[in-house]
């Protein structure tokens, strides 16, 4: 069986101050727990030389730090739709802020072992929020899922241009990169008191969106639709691209002469420069309900930004560094496409656990690879020949999803999952 009804209880009135107090209490939580969501990575990303000197570990531990987010999120995101399901979607974020938590405070132990095992519990708990974000979206904020998307993607990426920009100069004055690493598990601290207030809402706990019992929907069966397939693949490569780049951008400038602080900076600037493309873009496909031209933009703007850093990286940095993060872009819009999707949270959740874990499990060899060919190479234009290639890809995807009809404004990818997910009930 591939749904199993889950026993419900008659529906109370809920007092409409109370409602109100608990819609702004979840969006609270949402965004801190968006801001918390890139914070380790990009961190360890502008700390990468300094803590390899510091350490001393060699070139395979280097290869593998920038990987783990992307395994983490491949395995570890399998676990959320049953997580969600025994515990509830709130009780399994707030299970995967603990983890965040525990594991970015482990780094502070300046050792190696203790920078692999609490990244891998930090991003395992990351996994988990990336994974139920759009379910969470979709149970608290129903009307206005392209609006929430919208913003905590934003808060995302301002948490990600934070820890870049910051991560240096922090580390610097705290006197060691380990204390400059680990100081970023107080957000997850923050978010994890707010989110111990939230309750599920009241109607959604018993019911989906058509008014019938809730039911676990398995994330296999979003991999029979066209819709479940293109927004896999998509997702994969342009969480490839980015976590490639955004993980060895600092050390490729920097072997081309930048020093860390400006490496950094440039980090901070393409994981910054999307913002306001983020609410534009959104805002476009919410009014118009076409996707095709969002997604040509800024698939077209990561192959700009990539041809730039493979042709000439320092001639004009803030250029190439700037479109890749308009490129960046294709997150919030293919997160938007999923939270669109289906009739209730657990197939957002299921059609989120499917791109997801796939998509991140694809994602995971792009860090290590790049890394591998740099060291095989000893230069940069072999590994961002590659990511060239794999952004041509994105735009190819890119085209053949947002002519499907799906996403924000349109019907036909709700109404696809649904036809999927009825014909394996029975």
């Amino acid at each position: 069986m591939t749904t199993t009804p889950i026993t419900t209880r008659p529906a109370q009135p809920v007092d409409p101050a109370a409602r109100t107090r608990a819609g702004w209490l979840a969006g609270v939580g949402i965004i801190l727990i968006a801001f918390n969501l890139r914070l380790g990575i990009s961190s360890a990303a502008a700390l990468l030389d300094t803590l390899r000197d510091s350490m001393g570990f060699g070139s395979v531990t280097a290869s593998l730090l920038p990987t783990l987010p992307t395994l983490c999120f491949a395995v570890a995101g399998l676990t959320a739709a049953p997580l969600s399901r025994r515990l509830g979607t709130e009780r399994a974020v707030w299970v995967a802020l603990v983890a965040l938590g525990l594991g970015l405070g482990l780094r502070v132990v300046p050792e190696t072992w203790a920078l692999l095992t609490g990244t891998v519990l930090g991003m395992s708990g990351l996994a988990v929020g990336n994974v139920l974000l759009p379910a969470l979206l979709r149970a608290h904020f129903p009307a206005r899922v392209s609006v929430m998307t919208g913003i905590y993607t934003t808060v995302m990426a301002l948490g990600a241009t934070l820890a870049a920009a910051a991560a240096v100069p922090l580390a610097d004055g705290l006197g060691s990169p380990s204390v400059g690493l680990a100081v970023w598990a107080l957000p997850a601290v923050a978010a994890l008191l707010v989110w111990s207030l939230v309750r599920a809402p009241r109607a959604l706990t018993a019911t989906g969106a058509s008014g019938v019992p809730a039911a676990y929907v398995s994330p296999w069966v979003m991999a029979r639709t066209r819709l479940g397939r293109l927004v896999t693949v998509y997702f994969a490569l342009q969480a490839l691209n980015c976590y490639a780049l955004v993980g060895w951008l600092p050390t490729l400038l920097s072997d081309e002469g930048m020093s860390d602080g400006g490496a950094g900076a440039m980090l901070a600037i393409t994981q910054g420069a999307g913002i306001p493309a983020t609410f534009a873009l959104l805002w476009f496909v919410r009014s118009t309900g076409r996707l095709r031209p969002a997604f040509t933009v800024v698939s077209v703007s990561m192959l700009i930004g990539f041809t730039g850093l493979l042709v000439a990286p320092v001639a004009v940095p803030i250029l190439w560094t700037a479109a890749v993060g308009l490129g960046l872009c294709s997150f919030p819009l293919v997160l938007s496409v999923i939270g669109s999707s289906g009739t209730s949270p657990a197939e957002t959740t299921a059609l989120s656990t499917l791109a997801q874990s796939l998509g991140y499990a694809v994602a995971a060899t792009g860090p290590f690879a790049i890394g591998i060919l740099h060291s095989a190479t000893g230069g940069w234009a072999v590994p961002m020949g590659a990511l060239v290639v794999t952004a041509v890809g994105q735009l190819v995807v890119g085209l053949a999803l947002s002519g499907s009809g799906s996403g924000p404004g349109s019907g036909s990818g709700r109404s696809a999952v649904a036809r999927r997910v009825e014909s394996t009930k029975g």
